[in-house]
């Protein structure tokens, strides 16, 4: 069985050397396979300059024409990613977002071990103690987004009405399973009118930059260096989320300050 890892990337320079120390030790990937978007930094050259010396094959395609980077007109990314899978022979797709910061060499292999339809890992938000589960791109069974919770039984997976930034999908499922405006959800519940069922895994964990708090000066401390002290972290202190505007500001903010100071 083997799996074809599907990578959106744009703009994403800051983050993608750690990201690709991890991606590089990834264990069960026939080839990753990146979708690239117009980006203003060094996002292309670093992919490139991987590319040339990791283990993985390799497959870089630019993003389709005429769509924004956007969450509500992505859709069309992930569709070429799943014509692409359907020209390849493999069993299994693992989307992650290059944001995602730290997860497990036997990531996929863990995951196929559940043998369900779309599955995901946790993640994780390390400021807590005990530490909880949030994620921008899931929901909880009849919950709402941004919102903590535990796992009903930390042992096992359960269902979800929702999974992104970062899941296992058997064939069937991902290739022929329609996004929509909202990619993954539209995605999920698609799916699972289609007789296919979505799950979370509790027993293996990832770390997600978007959603550690603080997250982005815990990796690249530099990068928020000098910045005003009034600067919204991603999760307050008291363990609630910044909008979603909000969060998207302050990582924009931060991109563009490192770059002009």
């Amino acid at each position: 069985m083997s799996t074809m890892v599907g990578i959106p990337v744009k703009n994403s320079a800051l983050w993608l050397p750690k990201f690709l120390e991890e991606l590089e030790n990834l264990e069960d990937v026939s080839r990753v396979v990146w979708i690239y978007g117009k980006s203003r930094d060094q996002t292309l050259e670093i992919i490139q300059g991987w590319s040339e010396n990791t283990k993985h094959e390799v497959e870089l395609y630019l993003e389709p024409p005429m769509k924004a980077h956007t969450a509500h007109q992505i859709g069309p990314v992930y569709g070429e990613l799943q014509e692409i899978m359907t020209e390849g022979d493999e069993t299994h797709f693992l989307l992650i977002d290059c944001d995602v910061m730290r997860f497990p060499p036997n990531l996929i292999t863990h995951l196929k071990e559940q043998d369900k339809d779309i599955i995901a890992p946790y993640v994780w938000e390390d400021g807590f103690m005990p530490p909880k589960f949030f994620d921008t791109y899931c929901f909880r069974y009849e919950g709402g987004r941004f919102h903590p919770f535990d796992p009903p039984n930390p042992g096992k997976p359960f269902q979800l009405d929702s999974v992104g930034t970062c899941y296992l999908a058997k064939r069937e499922a991902f290739a022929f399973t329609p996004y929509g405006e909202r990619p993954h959800r539209s995605f999920c519940h698609a799916a699972k009118e289609m007789g296919f069922k979505v799950w979370a895994d509790p027993t293996i964990d990832i770390y997600h930059l978007d959603v550690q708090r603080l997250g982005i000066q815990r990796i690249y401390p530099e990068a928020l260096e000098g910045l005003p002290p009034d600067m919204t972290p991603y999760i307050k202190n008291d363990g609630t989320f910044v909008s979603l505007e909000q969060m998207a500001i302050d990582m924009l903010y931060a991109l563009i300050w490192k770059e002009v100071r």
